[in-house]
């Protein structure tokens, strides 16, 4: 399941609440380049139902996990 795809699931449980950000915890060692990441969101972020969210990374040394870590959702 992509990133995007968790956000609308999440979302859709909360009568289609706006996503305004997601948050990701980013393991140094998952083999994931941060800027390669942040480049394919932002064009798979204007192809969704949140075209102006925005991506939040924290850089976790030493882990090999990526994980959403929590979503901010519009009030």
């Amino acid at each position: 399941m992509s990133i995007i795809e968790i956000a609308e699931e999440e979302s859709e449980k909360r009568d289609n609440a706006a996503v305004e950000a997601i948050y990701l915890k980013l393991g140094e060692m998952s083999g994931v380049v941060k800027e390669a990441l942040s480049s394919a969101f932002e064009l798979a972020v204007e192809q969704s139902a949140f075209p102006n969210c925005r991506l939040v990374i924290e850089e976790i040394p030493g882990s090999r996990d990526l994980q959403v870590s929590a979503l901010e959702l519009a009030s």
